[in-house]
C-alpha cells in the first residue's frame, strides 16, 4: 500500500519524540551552511557510488537498489549526498555493468533488484567450467579393484551406487548431494581404498573443523579450502582427487578458483553437500546453481546419522518445508517470552543433566551475541555448584572485529583499540606477519589518501596504508576481557599453526599456572600448555553457533531460536536439528511466528543468474552448443597447459637429481627412467581417450532436464 509523504512525515514525527526538536535544530543549522562545502570530486563521488554495491556484493549477488545508495552514503556521511552518486549509479546501469533484476532469487521478489555483470560473468565461468570438465578425466578406480573393497564394507545399496558412478565417471568435475548424514564421510573413505595405486585422495572444506573431520574420517590429507587456494595448486597432479566437503558453505570465488585449479592441474574436483544446510558466508549459492546448470551430480537421499524415530521424522519434515510437523517431532519445545529468561531456561536444562549427558548435549545458537550471554550463564551456574575453580584469572582476548575485504582496504572503517594482525610481512614498514598491531588513530598523507596509524609492541608507530595489503592477509580484531578458572571449556577462534590449533576446536582448562593454561583439547584428548597472554584468540566455549557445528555430531542437541532474530531461516533450522543423533530440544518466544518465519525465509542466498532469469540459457548443454568453438579452444589449451605443467616438473625434478652427487650413469638412468613414465602416461591417456570415444561407461550420473534452444543474447556484453 502506497502511503503520502504528509501521513509518513507525520508518522517519523509521532517515533522520534522527545527527540524531534533537536533534529530540527540540527536539519536547519545544516541548511543554513548550505554552499560552504566545496562539491565532492568526481573521485569521491565514483568511489562513494560504487562502495554501497562493492559492499553488499561481498555478501549477496543480487541487492536492492535503494540499499546500493543507502549503503554508499552512510559510508561518506559529510562527504557526498544523494544526488552525487545517483547519476553515477544511473551511468553504470546506461552502461549494462549494473543490471536489473526480473526473477525471484533467494527468499523474495526484489522489485528493484540490481546486480553487476562482473558478479553474472563470475556465474557464468561456473558452466564453462562443468563443459570443460566433461568427459577429462581417468575413472579413479577400476571395476575389479571397486567390487573388492565393495565385499567388506557396510554401505548400503545407494551408497554404493553413490560410490561407483564417481568412482567410474570420466568427468572431471562432479558432486555428490546427499541429506546431512547421509554418510558422506564414509563414502569418502571407501573411495580412498578404491583408488589406482598412485592416486591421493585430499579433504578440503570451507572450515578448518570439517576439513579435518573429513580428513580424520577418510584417513586422508585435510586443508581448508583458503589455504589450499592460497597454495594455487602447487604440487597437485590428474593424480590427485580435491574432495571439498560442505560446498554449500562455498562462496562464487572460492568455487571459480576451485575449478580453476581443477581445469590447470587436471585434478579430479568432487563436491560433497547439502543445499539444504547453511550457505556461504560470501557471494554466491555455486554448489546449488552448478547443480542447475548441469554439474553430473550423484544423489543420497536416505540419512543414518538419526537413531530415534522421532529425530528422523523431525529431520524428514524440516527438509520437506513442513516446520509445524518437524517442531512438533522434536523431543520439547519451551516458549519464554523474555530472550534473558530464555536463555536461562537453556542452561538451567543443561545445567540438571548428568556429567556424561552434558558432555554429549551441544547447546546451539544462531548468533554470536546469544553465544555470549549463554556462556556467560553457564560458567554462573558452573561455579554456584563448584564445576568451576573458586578463583581463575582476567586475560584480554582478541574477538574478529567481522570486518568484510571491503572494509579492510578502507582506513575509514579501523577504530582505535582495534588490534590487526598480518598473515605476510610488509618488509618497508617493518611489520612481522602474526605479530599484534594496536589502531592508535587515523592520518592523512600529503596526497589527501587516510591511512592507520599502528603501533607495535615496542611503541613504534607505524603508517599504513591498508590499500596497499591484499585482504586476504588482514585480520582485524576487538580487544575483550575474559575470565578463566581451572574447569572452563574454551573455544579457539582462528587457526593457529603454531599451536597446532584449527578454527572452532574446543578443549577443557585443567590447569592455570598465572598465564600459563594445560588445556585438555577435545579432538585427540591432547593435552597443551597455552600461554593465553600471548595466544589470545579463544573464548568460552559451551555454547556455539549452528554455522560453525556443520559438519558436526552430537547426541544430542538444545537450540535457541528467537523468532524475531533475523538469523532465523530454513536452513539454520534444518542444520541445527540435524547435527544430533538421538533428539533435540527447542527454545523460541513464539511457537507461531517461528513457524511462520521459517515458512517465509528459507536463508537462500541470492544468485545473478537466477535473479536475471538465465538458468536455463545458461545450462551446460544449451552453452556448450552455442559456444562450441570456444569450447573446443579451452579444450585445446588446457591440454597443452597440462603437458607444460608436467615437462617443468620433470625437468625441476631432473635439476635436483643433477645437483646430488652420484654419477652420470645414474642421472641418465633416471631421466630415462622418468621420461618412459612420461611416455606410459602419455599412451595411456590416449588409449583411455580412445576407449571413451568408441564405449564410454555409463555411469549414471545426472546429465537430465535438457534445455531448449537458447534466446538471443542480452546487451550486456559477450560472453568472455
Amino acid at each position: 500500500m502506497k502511503i503520502g509523504q504528509e501521513e509518513l512525515s507525520a508518522q517519523w514525527h509521532q517515533r522520534t519524540g522527545k527527540r524531534l526538536e533537536m533534529l530540527q535544530e540540527i536539519a536547519a543549522l545544516a541548511r543554513g551552511r548550505e554552499g560552504e562545502h566545496p562539491a565532492p570530486t568526481e573521485r569521491d563521488a565514483s568511489r562513494a557510488a560504487l562502495f554501497g554495491l562493492r559492499q553488499l556484493e561481498t555478501s549477496e549477488a543480487v541487492n536492492n537498489l535503494g540499499d546500493i545508495l543507502r549503503r554508499g552514503l552512510a559510508a561518506h556521511v559529510g562527504e557526498v549526498r544523494l544526488d552525487d552518486i545517483r547519476p553515477r549509479i544511473a551511468a553504470h546501469e546506461v552502461l549494462r555493468k549494473l543490471l536489473p533484476t526480473h526473477a525471484q532469487t533467494g527468499d523474495k521478489m526484489l522489485t528493484r533488484g540490481r546486480t553487476s555483470r562482473k558478479s553474472w560473468r563470475l556465474e557464468l565461468a561456473l558452466t564453462q567450467h562443468i563443459a570443460l570438465g566433461l568427459d577429462d578425466a581417468r575413472p579413479i578406480a577400476s571395476s575389479d579393484r571397486l567390487l573388492a573393497v565393495l565385499d567388506g564394507t557396510s554401505l548400503n545399496t545407494q551408497q554404493q551406487r553413490a560410490l561407483v558412478e564417481t568412482a567410474l565417471t570420466r568427468d572431471r568435475v562432479t558432486a555428490i548431494h546427499g541429506v546431512a548424514g547421509s554418510g558422506k564421510s564414509t563414502l569418502v573413505r571407501v573411495l580412498a581404498e578404491a583408488a589406482e595405486p598412485g592416486t591421493a585422495l585430499i579433504a578440503l572444506a570451507p572450515t578448518s573443523s570439517a576439513a579435518a573431520e573429513l580428513g580424520s574420517k577418510a584417513n586422508i590429507t585435510s586443508h581448508t579450502v583458503a589455504s589450499f587456494i592460497a597454495r594455487g595448486g602447487q604440487g597437485i597432479t590428474d593424480r590427485h582427487v580435491l574432495v571439498l566437503d560442505e560446498a554449500g558453505q562455498l562462496g562464487n570465488r572460492q568455487a571459480q578458483r576451485m575449478l580453476e585449479i581443477s581445469r590447470t592441474t587436471g585434478a579430479r574436483l568432487l563436491f560433497l553437500g547439502d543445499e539444504k544446510q547453511t550457505g556461504a558466508i560470501e557471494q554466491g549459492k555455486p554448489f546449488w546453481l552448478m547443480r542447475r546448470l548441469g554439474l553430473p551430480t550423484v544423489e543420497l537421499t536416505h540419512a543414518v546419522r538419526q537413531e530415534t524415530k522421532s529425530i528422523k521424522a523431525a529431520v524428514t519434515a524440516a527438509r520437506t518445508g513442513n516446520f509445524a510437523e518437524a517442531l512438533a517431532k522434536l523431543d520439547s519445545v519451551s516458549t519464554v517470552d523474555d530472550n534473558e529468561k530464555m536463555a536461562e531456561q537453556v542452561v538451567n536444562a543443561w545445567i540438571r543433566l548428568k556429567p556424561a549427558s552434558r558432555a554429549g548435549t551441544n547447546i546451539l545458537v544462531l548468533d554470536n551475541a546469544t553465544r555470549l550471554i549463554v556462556n556467560s550463564k553457564i560458567r554462573e551456574a558452573l561455579k554456584n555448584e563448584n564445576g568451576l575453580a573458586a578463583e581463575g584469572s582476567r586475560f584480554s582476548i582478541l574477538a574478529p572485529a567481522g570486518s568484510t575485504d571491503i572494509q579492510k582496504h578502507m582506513a575509514r572503517f579501523y577504530g582505535a583499540g582495534q588490534v590487526v594482525r598480518f598473515e605476510r610481512d610488509i618488509a618497508d614498514l617493518g611489520i612481522a606477519r602474526h605479530a599484534d598491531y594496536r589502531v592508535a588513530g587515523l592520518g592523512r598523507e600529503a596526497n589527501g589518501r587516510q591511512v592507520v596509524r599502528l603501533v607495535d609492541d615496542q611503541g613504534r608507530v607505524i603508517r599504513w596504508d591498508p590499500q596497499t595489503t591484499k585482504a586476504r592477509h588482514i585480520n582485524v580484531f576487538n580487544p575483550e576481557e575474559r575470565d578463566i578458572a581451572e574447569g572452563d571449556r574454551i573455544q579457539w577462534r582462528l587457526v593457529s599453526r603454531e599451536l597446532g590449533l584449527r578454527n572452532a576446536e574446543r578443549g577443557t582448562a585443567e590447569k592455570l599456572d598465572g598465564a600459563l593454561a594445560t588445556i585438555r583439547w577435545d579432538r585427540d584428548g591432547r593435552v597443551q600448555q597455552v600461554n593465553l597472554s600471548e595466544h589470545r584468540t579463544w573464548d568460552h566455549g559451551y555454547a556455539e553457533t549452528v554455522y560453525s557445528a556443520q559438519s558436526k555430531t552430537y547426541p544430542r542437541v538444545f537450540v535457541l531460536a528467537p523468532a524475531e532474530s533475523p538469523l532465523v531461516n530454513a536452513q539454520n533450522f534444518y542444520t541445527a536439528i540435524t547435527r544430533a543423533a538421538f533428539g533435540a530440544r527447542l527454545w523460541t518466544n513464539n511457537v507461531k511466528e517461528l513457524i511462520a518465519k521459517l515458512d517465509r525465509q528459507s536463508g537462500e542466498k541470492t544468485s545473478s543468474s537466477e535473479g536475471l532469469g538465465r538458468l536455463k540459457t545458461d545450462r551446460v548443454d544449451a552453452f556448450s552448443k552455442r559456444r562450441e568453438g570456444h569450447v573446443a579452444s579451452l579444450r585445446a589449451e588446457q591440454e597443452r597447459d597440462r603437458t607444460e605443467r608436467r615437462d617443468r616438473a620433470i625437468e625441476r625434478q631432473l635439476h635436483y637429481r643433477d645437483r646430488s652427487p652420484r654419477g652420470a650413469a645414474e642421472h641418465l638412468a633416471d631421466g630415462a627412467r622418468s621420461i618412459a613414465q612420461v611416455l606410459d602416461k602419455f599412451l595411456a591417456g590416449i588409449l583411455d581417450h580412445a576407449h571413451a570415444e568408441g564405449s564410454a561407461p555409463k555411469t549414471g550420473i545426472d546429465r537430465e532436464n535438457q534445455s531448449p534452444a537458447p534466446r538471443p543474447e542480452p546487451s550486456h556484453g559477450p560472453e568472455r
